[in-house]
């Protein structure tokens, strides 16, 4: 799976993108530089330490946004367990879709109002301790950054483009206005696309006014949204492609199957170059008993291989998802991907019959994109 486990909240697996670790460095950096320009006389290590540890309370305040948005989302139905929380936004925010405008509204409101009311309550917190005396000082700079960063971030996340929140407002909008979900996300990519423009534009000015970091920091963030923006048309394209197609046209039918007592270096490397199918199920007495991918192989080191054993770390139930022949793809896939897993056992009953895979899945949409004449 994607992301460094850190804890398990309400249900919950909350689970880091790695890219936090560079975020807290470049925050911690930043407010320490900060408060040294504007406190000179403060001591350096305590400079450090309040950068850290607003960088710190500022990455716990982000894990509440997501969680809100995931609470919303469980009330809504969905049935995702793991939570894999980045600086801002989603990797995959397009195809995840509410069961009604409101309900897409309100999951995509949850995290910015989430972050706008601690960045309040920090922030006035903040203020209100500085009237206890001067020693309190330490603890209104890291109330005051973590606060502004969640202002900041409640800001940003309604930007009305992917990944980010706002995109959904939009699209939530659009869709209560036409009736149609694919209507409103088309709507939500062109906004994006006016919003990465903007950006650009308002970062070349930036740049004129002789503020060039500054310019080309806000130039690149409208250049993301306007790759952002055209990855919807993208998306459009293979959502239309994989209507009323069935887990079963998709999935690998011919797969190997190992036993959880073989040693990953048996079938590692086929897995690694791409020789075997990327998931393979694990089978004891011909049972289903879990499934192992790339993702679980890349965890172990390869000097540790010929130690371990399949059960060791394959995904067993309940964390193992299946899927059946006759399920509908553009479910199966959603599961797939909230799973974050290399392949879906497909089940007959309790007979194993393929597994649906990303691998499996591009194959199909390529030779049905090529007969029609698309480009992908």
């Amino acid at each position: 799976m994607n992301g460094i486990p850190v804890a398990r909240i309400l249900g919950f697996e909350i689970r880091l993108h790695i890219s936090w670790l560079f975020i807290v460095a470049i925050v911690t950096v930043t407010v320490a530089g900060r408060i040294t320009q504007f406190q000179p006389e403060i001591d350096p290590a305590l400079t450090w330490a309040i950068g850290l540890i607003g960088s710190l309370g500022f990455l716990v305040t982000v894990i509440a946004h997501e969680l809100a948005h995931a609470l919303v989302a469980r009330r809504d139905g969905a049935t995702g367990s793991v939570l894999v929380v980045h600086f801002v936004g989603s990797p995959a925010p397009i195809d995840v879709v509410a069961s009604s405008p409101r309900a897409e509204a309100a999951i995509a409101i949850a995290g910015p109002l989430t972050s706008l009311v601690i960045g309040g309550i920090l922030v006035g917190l903040a203020f209100s301790s500085l009237s206890i005396g001067s020693w309190a000082g330490p603890l209104a700079d890291v109330l005051l950054i973590i606060g502004a960063l969640d202002l900041l971030l409640a800001g940003v996340s309604v930007v009305p483009a992917f990944p980010l929140d706002g995109a959904r407002l939009v699209r939530a909008a659009a869709w209560a206005r036409t009736g149609n979900e694919r209507a409103g996300t088309r709507i939500a990519g062109v906004v994006g696309k006016y919003a990465g423009r903007a950006a650009m534009i308002v970062g070349l000015a930036i740049i004129l006014t002789g503020e060039t970091l500054d310019g080309i920091m806000v130039g690149l963030v409208g250049w993301f949204l306007m790759a952002s923006a055209r990855s919807v048309d993208r998306w459009l394209i293979l959502d239309d492609l994989i209507q009323g197609m069935s887990v079963g046209e998709a999935m690998e039918k011919d797969l190997a199957t190992i036993s959880p007592q073989l040693t990953l270096d048996t079938f590692a490397p086929g897995i690694i170059d791409g020789t075997v199918t990327p998931a393979l199920p694990v089978l004891h007495d011909d049972v289903l008993v879990g499934i192992i991918g790339l993702a679980q192989v890349r965890a172990v080191a390869q000097r540790n291989w010929s130690s371990t054993r399949t059960e060791d770390v394959m995904v067993a139930k309940p964390e193992m998802p299946t899927a059946s022949p006759n399920d509908r793809l553009t479910d199966a896939l959603e599961r797939l991907r909230q799973s974050h897993l290399d392949g879906l056992p497909v089940l007959d009953g309790e007979t194993l019959r393929g597994v649906l895979t990303r691998r499996s899945i591009a194959a199909l949409l390529h030779a049905r994109a090529e007969a029609r004449g698309q480009a992908l």
